[in-house]
């Protein structure tokens, strides 16, 4: 008796295991021929509009935290975002918790902290904005540099 519940529970499984075998996709042929069935999309592209060698500002579309950075300093300044030159966003390692933007009569962990820093310009002046890890940027009115590179493999 216990054998041919065995026997069953073998059959019931191999039966499974075939139907979803059954359940896979067919791989595509080797060897498309265009227009069979196939769609080719080519990805569009449009030409700079900036000269690299003469406009430092990026013609790409901005990183999220540094697209939210020009928003903020467009509204704080009462500007078109269209105003503002954006520098590259860096990865910097600070050095304390303070993530290079201290305040008075506050204490900080002393650590180095992997984070980034991202310098606007408007009408010459630098702006700078700060953050931690790949948590978003704030506005830092009284910046400090970031650890020297050497410190981090100290």
């Amino acid at each position: 008796m216990r054998n041919r519940g065995v026997l069953g529970l073998l059959a019931t499984v191999a039966l499974a295991a075939a139907a979803l075998g059954a359940c896979q996709p067919t791989p595509p042929d080797d060897d498309p021929t265009p227009g069979e069935g196939v769609t080719t999309l080519t990805p569009e592209t449009e030409e700079p509009t900036t000269d690299p060698e003469t406009d430092p500002t990026p013609s790409g579309p901005l990183d999220e935290r540094a697209q939210a950075a020009v928003e903020d300093l467009a509204e704080r300044l009462g500007v078109d975002p269209e105003a503002i030159e954006v520098g590259p966003l860096e990865e910097v390692t600070w050095s304390d918790g303070s993530i290079g933007c201290p305040q008075p009569g506050q204490h900080y962990t002393q650590a180095l902290v992997p984070g980034a820093r991202l310098v606007l310009t408007v009408d010459g002046e630098p702006y700078a904005y700060h953050g931690k890890g790949e948590e978003p940027l704030f506005y830092c009115a009284s910046p400090t540099e970031p650890a020297p590179s050497d410190a981090a493999t100290a």
